[in-house]
């Protein structure tokens, strides 16, 4: 279930996604950074039309990689130079925890699916690294977020398959503010490896457009870095970028 975009406000004035209160559920529909209307680089103002139908899927997964190269607004101390997408530091055991991350590493659901491209940039904080990810889809964006939105609600514990290695987190709701037409963020925080660790997973959908990113480190990553980081990846994504 989802509710509109003038429900609740988040840490920056928008959306509050992954917040959970009376009658109030953790994702979030609506159109918007700072309340305008998201139009498409990839696709249209929601309406589910691709707008690179045109050219090859090799050409536009080089458009996505070329946009992902030059994002402004990226927060301070991350590096304005990408390397190569973001990978998780372990395997899920669980199958909902394991299709978000595997998604955010670049494996979201195919149905549908034109093409995708993933992008990760190291931060100031210890071990910080931010992982994004832009798939476009032929139709069917909505249907591949709410997938993921749910294994994401469902993923309450999570543990790599050695749990004895001490690689074990506890999943919330994070409260960020959304972007794009759907949002939905959790916040995973426990031990890799016997050593803390936190990791924040955010999924946006705008239009026929489905955006990951990955906010993570040993010292707990701010919640508005991540806020910062997924509207500058959505932004950009629909030509709203400066």
């Amino acid at each position: 279930m989802r509710v509109g975009n003038n429900a609740a406000q988040g840490t920056s004035g928008g959306k509050v996604c992954g917040v959970r209160r009376a009658g109030l559920p953790p994702r979030i529909s609506g159109a918007v950074v700072s309340g305008a209307v998201l139009c498409g680089t990839l696709s249209g103002c929601g309406t589910g039309e691709a707008i690179y139908t045109d050219v090859s899927l090799p050409a536009e997964r080089a458009k996505i990689l070329a946009l992902l190269g030059d994002l402004p607004g990226l927060p301070d101390g991350f590096s304005v130079r990408p390397r190569d997408g973001w990978q998780p530091p372990f395997r899920s055991a669980d199958e909902n925890c394991r299709l978000a991350l595997d998604a955010a590493a670049g494996r979201p659901p195919a149905q549908d699916m034109r093409t995708h491209a993933e992008v990760s940039f190291h931060g100031a904080g210890l071990g910080e690294v931010a992982g994004a990810g832009v798939t476009s889809y032929g139709g069917g964006a909505g249907a591949s977020f709410d997938r993921l939105g749910d294994a994401l609600e469902d993923c309450a514990q999570v543990a790599g398959w050695n749990a004895g290695k001490g690689t074990r987190f506890a999943s919330e709701e994070l409260p960020i503010a959304g972007v794009g037409d759907d949002t939905v963020a959790r916040r995973l925080t426990g031990r890799l490896n016997g050593f803390p660790y936190e990791m924040h997973l955010v999924f946006v959908r705008a239009g026929e457009t489905l955006i990951s990113v990955v906010h993570a480190g040993v010292n707990p990553p701010d919640p508005v870095r991540t806020e910062q980081l997924a509207g500058a990846v959505t932004a950009k994504m629909t030509g709203q970028a400066e």
